[in-house]
């Protein structure tokens, strides 16, 4: 009887993980708090395995010295958030 693993594509063929919408902003005393706003990046990486984060406004946030969150938190980046698609038009 076949196992499972008979049916496993091979490696160059599996899947990549799915990517997620997470809320970066610069940690306490990195910036003025004026600019701790949320942006809006995309990974599909672990957060603790980027190096930096490209925002959908284009800014780059150096890992180490960026706050991370799977939902939403602090005042958003309203540049990102145009950026974003329309219920429904993803």
């Amino acid at each position: 009887m076949p196992d499972a693993s008979e049916n496993a594509p091979p490696d160059d063929r599996l899947p990549t993980p799915a990517a997620r919408i997470v809320a970066v902003r610069y940690a306490p005393g990195v910036v003025a708090e004026s600019r701790r706003q949320a942006h809006l990046a995309q990974t599909s990486q672990p957060a603790e395995e980027v190096a930096q984060w490209l925002t959908a406004c284009g800014e780059l946030i150096p890992a180490e010295s960026a706050e991370v969150s799977h939902g939403p938190a602090g005042m958003p980046c309203l540049r990102c958030l145009v950026g974003l698609p329309a219920p429904g038009r993803a």
